[in-house]
């Protein structure tokens, strides 16, 4: 053998992580985090009082009315050359800038929206009437007084709007016999209009209960001592951007420093940084309540969770579980989330919970 000859390169193992790694994907993976100790509070006296619900009004019923019989539509694709028209839906990816600063959380990438009012983007919509699919809209409005981000309410944004493709949507007669069968609900818009009521009833129900949930948890939030490091709260914060927003720059191709630009809004966002430091004083203090009080999580619990997850992506369960066997940080997830969902239940069974107006 030649001794001047070099040897081949080893060959790249399937497992080897590449030295590059989208901005996105490094914080969705997350870093290791040191949490702080914190005692668990008690639940003696847990108690919380859910207020009446608002009374469902008209417009509710309409607009879900029209939800569901958005199944019953036909739809035809636009051609290149037909103008977008009011009502129709079209496929976006936008971003959205005030002041010369990226909004955040306004980036978002092939999500398909109607042509209708948009309350917290007065105009937005309107100003893509009349263009071409394929086009790029660069729309000039003023932010609504109720924005999410209260420094930008009633600030002038522009919105940078690439139409990728526009559907032409047209709704059944909802007093047609045809429509009515098929949608099921009735023999008579009455009917089916009372059937669309009784199913928000049941979903005015099933959200009290969650806010019920939610009031007792902020109480033992209220209970907990524990000092959030502010670090802990950056790190959640990169992970949840990077499961969402960080996605979609990522898919528009943003530059380096564009992508870094997105993760500083959410970072520097005080209101997103309150809730992440509360939802991460919940999670340390049922840890802690588990820890106390000795709650094993069982194999039933875990399961409850699989199914429910199997059937929200519409897979088959013996799937969705084979996916997990191969996947060990998603099985990490599930468990992490059966260990919530067990420690809440056992949390509301010693809180006393009362419905006014019940």
């Amino acid at each position: 053998m030649d001794s001047t000859q070099k040897p081949s390169p080893p060959a790249k193992k399937p497992f080897e992580v590449p030295l590059s790694l989208p901005l996105a994907r490094k914080a969705a993976q997350g870093s290791p985090v040191q949490l702080p100790p914190v005692t668990a509070p008690s639940l003696e006296g847990l108690s919380i009082t859910v207020p009446a619900p608002e009374r469902i009004t008209a417009q509710q019923i309409q607009e879900r009315f029209q939800d569901l019989a958005r199944a019953h539509a036909t739809e035809r694709m636009r051609l290149r050359t037909e103008r977008i028209a009011w009502g129709d839906e079209v496929l976006l990816n936008l971003v959205g800038y005030s002041n010369g600063k990226l909004i955040p959380f306004s980036v978002r990438a092939d999500v398909w929206v109607p042509l209708a009012p948009a309350p917290l983007l007065p105009g937005l919509y309107e100003q893509l009437v009349g263009h071409l699919p394929g086009e790029t809209v660069l729309a000039d409005i003023l932010l609504s007084q109720d924005y999410p981000v209260e420094a930008l309410r009633g600030q002038p944004a522009r919105f940078a709007v690439q139409i990728q493709a526009a559907r032409e949507v047209k709704f059944p007669d909802p007093a047609s016999p045809e429509f009515l069968k098929a949608f099921g609900r009735g023999d008579t818009v009455e009917a089916a209009t009372n059937s669309v009521l009784k199913e928000l009833e049941r979903e005015t129900v099933a959200l009290l209960r969650l806010q019920a949930q939610e009031m007792v948890l902020n109480e033992v939030a209220a209970r907990t001592q524990v000092d959030i490091p502010e670090a802990l709260v950056d790190e959640e914060i990169r992970r949840r951007w990077g499961s969402s927003e960080g996605r979609a720059v990522t898919e528009l191709k943003f530059t380096e420093k564009q992508q870094e630009e997105s993760l500083q809004t959410w970072l520097k966002d005080e209101p997103t940084r309150a809730a992440v430091r509360h939802r991460l004083r919940i999670g340390l203090a049922l840890s802690a309540i588990c820890a106390r009080d000795g709650l094993t999580l069982t194999q039933a619990k875990v399961q409850e969770v699989l199914k429910a997850e199997a059937a929200a992506l519409g897979i088959p369960l013996e799937q969705a579980a084979a996916s997990l066997r191969e996947e060990p940080h998603q099985f990490a997830r599930i468990e992490q989330a059966a260990w919530h969902l067990m420690a809440v239940e056992y949390v509301m069974s010693k809180a006393q919970v009362r419905f006014a107006g019940a």
